[in-house]
C-alpha cells in the first residue's frame, strides 16, 4: 500500500511539473517573441485532438487576458479567430468559454429593467422548480445555454438556490444552432412533467457534452430558443450562465 501511494504520488508530482514546465515554454517563447511579459494562466485540453491545446495568456503590463491555441510541444501559438472546425462538439464549447473568459467584463445590466423583464416572460418560456423552503423569499432567474461549461456547473449547484427560493430557468443559445436544438429538445421533455426531480434530471442529462442530438432533434422548429437569446440581449445579458433574483 505505501509503494502504490507512493507511486501514485511520484505521478501526480510529474503531471504538476510537466504542467507548469509545458506554460513556462510556451509564456517564454510568447515573451521572446512579443517583448511583452507574458504569462500563461491556465492550459486547456481539448477533445478532439492531443496535438492542439488552449492556453489563457495574461500581459502582466496592462493586465489583458487572450484566448489562443498551442501545439502539444509548446513550439507554435495561433491567435484565435472566428472560424474554428472540430470533430468534437465540445472543443466549441471549451473555445467559447475560453474566449469569453479573456473578454472585458461587460457593464451589468439594470437591475430595475431586468426585474420588468423576467416576470413579463412567458411560463411556457421559463423551467420552474418549486424552492424546498417552506416560505420562499425569493425567485432566481437563470438564463443559461445546453452547451455552456459554466452553465453545467451551475446546474450542479442548483440545490443550494432552491434552498432559498424558487429557480426560474430560461435557456438561451448563445454558444450555436447546436444549443438552440438542445434546448428546444429540453423544452419539449419538461412540458408536461410536474416532478421537479425529473426536470432536473432532463437538464442534466442533456446538459452533458456527451450527449448527442438525433437527426430528428435537428429538424424542430427553434425560433423560440432564437427568440430568447435576442430577448435578453436586448435587456443587456451579454454572456452565461446569468442568475438574478427577485424578492417576493
Amino acid at each position: 500500500m505505501k509503494k502504490q501511494a507512493l507511486l501514485l504520488l511520484a505521478s501526480a508530482s510529474l503531471m504538476l511539473a510537466t504542467s507548469q514546465t509545458y506554460k513556462q515554454k510556451v509564456a517564454d517563447l510568447l515573451s521572446k517573441k512579443t517583448q511583452r511579459d507574458i504569462q500563461v494562466k491556465e492550459v486547456l485540453d481539448l477533445d478532439g485532438s492531443k496535438n492542439l491545446k488552449v492556453v489563457i495568456l495574461n500581459d502582466k503590463k496592462d493586465k489583458t487576458e487572450i484566448a489562443a491555441l498551442a501545439t502539444e510541444d509548446g513550439n507554435i501559438i495561433i491567435g484565435l479567430s472566428n472560424i474554428f472546425l472540430s470533430k468534437s462538439d465540445k472543443d466549441l464549447a471549451i473555445l467559447a468559454q475560453a474566449y469569453q473568459s479573456t473578454q472585458p467584463k461587460p457593464t451589468p445590466p439594470n437591475p430595475e429593467a431586468l426585474n420588468k423583464f423576467f416576470p413579463s416572460i412567458a411560463q411556457d418560456r421559463l423551467i420552474s422548480l418549486k424552492s424546498t423552503a417552506k416560505k420562499p423569499k425569493q425567485t432566481f432567474y437563470l438564463v443559461s445555454d445546453p452547451r455552456c461549461p459554466g452553465c453545467r456547473k451551475e446546474l450542479d449547484t442548483i440545490q443550494d438556490k432552491l434552498k432559498e427560493g424558487d429557480v426560474k430557468i430560461l435557456l438561451v443559445s448563445f454558444l450555436g444552432e447546436e444549443s438552440a436544438y438542445k434546448a428546444k429538445l429540453i423544452y419539449d421533455k419538461v412540458a408536461k412533467l410536474k416532478d421537479d426531480r425529473q426536470k432536473l434530471k432532463i437538464l442534466q442529462e442533456v446538459f452533458n457534452p456527451d450527449y448527442k442530438l438525433t437527426p430528428k432533434d435537428k429538424t424542430q422548429n427553434i425560433k423560440m430558443i432564437q427568440q430568447n437569446s435576442e430577448d435578453v440581449s436586448k435587456v443587456g445579458i451579454q454572456s452565461v450562465p446569468f442568475v438574478h433574483s427577485i424578492q417576493k
